[in-house]
């Protein structure tokens, strides 16, 4: 019986021709009615006027498959028809748009058809992402839950406010793995793993998600194989019992040279699928990227895409840098601005169109464009820390391509001095020092940063 429904499964997806299933039908013993409807049903699949959403059961679980008629009519004419923005209005979400999102909890949302009742979401698709990465907010009712997923694109998610759990399993696996989560958690879901998200708290739950989609699906143009995939990625995640482990045998320390990384003296990288709260997480300093700044990378669930958590004391800034797009900036918690700008190496010489001031708090996204370069400024009372999912980091894996690797990413750390795209603060803008200590004075926060040289 089980080695019938493969078959029948294997035919409904296109992976047995509609001949062979027929003489399998025959010498399998399945019967004339039963042979006849799934012909017809395949047929339907395969109309130019059947719908792209389906549902039906996959091991017992409700999913999404998106059919596309793999022998449909070309279009000898077309022009540069992009996958991702396609898939984006079939979506029929809000869209947020520009430079940055003032506060993540309070964008606007919208029901979710796709993933279920009292589900909302919204996408995010800034300017500096430039199709690399994009995000998008999901938020549950209390007591939702959404409708399980799976994809060929991966993940980083990050709890904004509610507590909930996450079950994860492999196609074919009967256990289920469950996460527990809360405000502050990251939580990265591995390659292709079915994934049903639930809250589990008597207030709404949202988190942002970042996630490298547009690539995935502008490369395949194949909904289908994106979404229903069966393959298992079991080289990544096998259902191991401490894969989303949080103690302290996940944070490992590297040494590294001057070439791989901004710190000399090594980086210490948390290697996990789950961090508890990124918010609380410790960091280790990094006297290279400016005064009272603290780092980690996050190697999360063996994936490529990755993050990094930066920290900066209260009366201090970053040193200006600038590298590939798709750094989305998360702000947990603080408050300061960060100033964007593109060309000469001085804010004030740049042209004026470039020229951006994000003023952030806690749950401020922002990502600076290809090539820009930002400064991060704290004029707060307490400590400001970011999350950054990107491609590029000092993680397990490196992404060469795509603007986030490469070059650019290896320029971003080395000091304009030896030819990179760091500013030194000697070289900076006088102008950047000025507007920071008047921006402290108005807020009565004292200045830490050191005297130039």
């Amino acid at each position: 019986m089980k080695e019938m429904k493969d078959w029948v499964s294997d035919f409904l997806r296109g992976r047995i021709s509609r001949r062979e299933f027929t003489e399998r039908a025959v010498t399998g013993g399945l019967g004339l009615l039963a042979t006849t409807s799934i012909l017809s049903a395949k047929a339907e699949a395969q109309s130019p006027s059947s719908e792209i959403h389906h549902h039906h059961s996959h091991h017992h679980h409700h999913s999404h498959h998106h059919h596309q008629d793999g022998a449909r009519r070309r279009i000898w004419n077309q022009t540069n028809v992009n996958p991702w923005q396609e898939w984006l209005k079939q979506e029929n979400l809000p869209i947020h748009r520009d430079y940055y999102v003032g506060d993540l909890r309070k964008a606007e949302v919208k029901p979710w058809k796709r993933l279920g009742p009292g589900v909302q979401g919204a996408y995010i698709d800034l300017v500096g992402g430039e199709g690399v990465n994009v995000g998008y907010l999901c938020e549950l009712a209390p007591s939702a839950k959404t409708e399980p997923q799976r994809y060929l694109f991966e993940e980083v998610l990050y709890v904004l406010n509610g507590e909930g759990e996450s079950l994860i399993w492999n196609a074919g696996s009967r256990s289920k793995q469950s996460v527990r989560w809360k405000a502050g958690s990251v939580l990265a879901p591995p390659l292709n793993v079915w994934r049903q998200h639930l809250n589990r708290g008597k207030a709404p739950a949202r988190f942002l998600v970042m996630t490298n989609a547009p690539v995935v699906i502008d490369l395949f143009h194949n909904l289908d194989f994106v979404f229903n995939n069966d393959y298992a990625f079991r080289d990544r995640y096998d259902g191991e019992a401490d894969f989303f482990g949080s103690g302290t045998d996940k944070v490992h320390h590297k040494d590294t040279t001057a070439e791989e990384s901004e710190q000399a003296k090594g980086v210490d990288t948390w290697d996990s699928g789950f961090v508890p709260d990124a918010r609380e997480l410790a960091l280790r300093e990094s006297k290279e990227r400016g005064a009272g700044n603290y780092r980690i990378e996050l190697q999360l669930a063996d994936n490529t895409m990755q993050a990094h958590i930066s920290e900066f004391e209260t009366g201090t800034y970053k040193k200006a840098h600038r590298h590939g797009p798709g750094s989305h900036v998360v702000m947990l918690n603080g408050r300061g601005y960060t100033l964007m700008w593109k060309g000469s190496m001085k804010y004030s010489d740049a042209p004026a169109a470039t020229q951006k001031r994000i003023d952030w708090v806690e749950g401020s996204l922002f990502v600076p464009p290809d090539g820009w370069f930002h400064q991060h400024f704290n004029t707060g009372r307490d400590p400001a820390r970011y999350i950054a999912p990107t491609w590029g980091g000092d993680g397990k894996w490196f992404m060469r391509a795509l603007g986030g690797g490469g070059r650019t990413h290896r320029l971003g750390k080395t000091s304009t001095r030896k030819g990179g795209n760091l500013i030194e603060y000697e070289d900076e803008d006088p102008a950047i020092r000025e507007m920071f200590n008047a921006e402290l004075k108005k807020n009565g926060v004292e200045v830490r940063m050191p005297k130039k040289k």
